[in-house]
């Protein structure tokens, strides 16, 4: 069986290794298992720099600059821990665990102090961490022959029997395969193919009208005062700022997710404002987005703000995109996984956490319709099991859709509300947001925060594979 997966970022890597885990290497009776990565950019293992380097998840402007950082939030680690206990030892000791989210006003107020855990036993804390730290993490783990990179994917074709065939811009033979994996960012090419016909993207991306800019800064810049496993987010009239620690004090490793710690020399801030002119993120000026990142934030009262604001360097600039709600993910041997799917604001704080159950489930899902389509089809010829694996992909497939979409677009609808606070407002609404913060951190818990770090997708489908009567040999690595 062959697999293709279009993009080399997070979701894509992570794919690759869920794959590896839960499928058999060999598809009865004969058929070798064989998953290539395609990746338009250099991929080498530590080959991305930190800033400006090149995007998550594709070419494009769709996809966030990889110098920026992430929350990785505990349901995101939870589905690291299941792939391997390594790989979730490795990406925790190279962010810094989070307990909570201290919420402030531009004036210097507090307003609300909310939880950044699971809020059960054993307690998961958010981990922020660089984003090329992450990709570092997950890349290690793959092995450099199985991915294609400085390629450039510019559609999909199909054989006489219905196979998808990756097509490239240098006009390199395509790659034939059993299923193509698109993981290639908002400004997906793969998704074409999936709500349309390939030649006109019938669901565009959207860029909504906020930009991020940010950067890496040493810790120094915190206060000394700074209460371990804090994160600051300040809200104001010209949008929102957050920062906080993004390593751990190297004689803190190893350490876990499940209690907070010193911070490291490193730390991460990112200013969110609105803009009505999308910005160009590999050729901005660096002198003119200082000035206005400096007149936006004049008179907020946090000191670490303005130490930031006059003298750190803007690093990286990222245009928001999001991702209209799309019909279907998968079509033809064609299925969506990550930002290609549901891009969402980076208000939700799920980016790469959804991204991530993408690929656990995808990957669940398609060990357990092979093992059961094969069982059923037995002995095979060769157009047998290609029909076989035809028929598996497809139910795969449809099933993860209807096991993901509802919980993506809970938090999809939720990063559309929170995604407002951060526009320019008038000063009515500038009270009005302090206010709503002010009582959220009165409330005893956040209900839906819990549940999305709690009810994890995992679990829905293992309950689906359990109520398939169907003999299934799922391979387990």
């Amino acid at each position: 069986m062959k697999i293709v997966i279009v993009g080399g970022g997070i979701s894509g890597l992570a794919c690759y290794l869920f794959l590896q885990k839960h499928l058999p290497p060999a598809i009865p009776p004969n058929d070798e298992l064989e998953i290539t990565i395609v990746e338009s950019h250099a991929a080498g293992k530590r080959g991305r720099q930190r800033a400006g380097a090149t995007t998550d998840e594709a070419a494009g402007p769709g996809s966030e600059i990889i110098g920026a950082a992430l929350g990785l939030a505990p349901n995101g680690l939870s589905v690291l821990r299941d792939l391997d206990e390594g790989i979730f030892a490795q990406v925790v000791n190279s962010g810094y665990p989070v307990s909570h989210i201290e919420l402030k006003s531009a004036h210097g107020w507090s307003l609300a102090r909310i939880g950044a855990t699971n809020g059960r036993e054993p307690e998961l804390h958010t981990v922020l961490i660089g984003r090329h730290r992450l990709w570092d993490c997950l890349r290690y783990h793959v092995p450099d022959d199985a991915i294609l990179d400085h390629q450039t994917v510019i559609g999909i074709g199909y054989t006489e029997d219905q196979k998808p065939v990756v097509e490239f811009a240098d006009g390199s033979p395509g790659l034939e395969a059993d299923l193509v994996i698109g993981a290639d960012g908002a400004k997906s090419v793969v998704k074409k193919y999936v709500t349309g016909n390939g030649t006109v993207d019938d669901h565009p991306a959207i860029f909504d009208g906020l930009v991020g800019v940010g950067g890496f800064i040493p810790s120094s810049y915190l206060s000394d005062e700074e209460p371990r496993g804090r994160m600051t987010v300040t809200f104001g009239s010209h949008g929102f700022f957050g920062y906080g620690p993004s390593t751990t004090a190297p004689t803190q490793c190893p350490h876990s997710a499940e209690r907070i710690v010193p911070k490291g020399n490193e730390a991460i801030w990112w200013s969110t404002y609105e803009c009505k002119d999308l910005p160009d993120p590999r050729n901005f000026n660096q002198v003119d987005i200082r000035r206005q990142l400096q007149k936006r934030h004049a008179g907020w009262k946090d000191p670490v703000i303005r130490k930031i604001v006059d003298e750190a360097a803007v690093e990286s600039v990222y245009p928001t995109w999001i991702m209209p709600d799309l019909p279907t993910w998968y079509a033809r041997g064609v299925v969506l996984i990550g930002d290609a799917a549901h891009a969402m604001q980076p208000s939700s704080g799920q980016g790469a956490s959804q991204g991530l159950e993408d690929a656990q489930i995808l990957s669940m899902l398609l060990a357990h319709c092979l093992g059961k389509y094969h069982s059923q089809s037995a002995p095979h010829t060769g157009a047998q099991m290609r029909a076989t694996i035809r028929e598996a992909v497809d139910q795969a497939s449809k099933e993860y859709f209807e096991t993901r979409k509802p919980r993506v677009k809970q938090i999809t609808d939720r990063a559309k509300q929170m995604g407002n606070m951060k526009r320019k407002k008038g000063v009515v609404e500038e009270w009005f947001t302090y206010l709503i913060l002010w009582i959220i951190g009165k409330l005893p818990v956040d209900s839906y925060t819990r549940q999305i770090f709690n009810d994890l997708p995992v679990h829905e489908a293992r309950k689906m594979i359990e109520k398939d009567k169907t003999p299934v040999a799922i391979h387990q690595s």
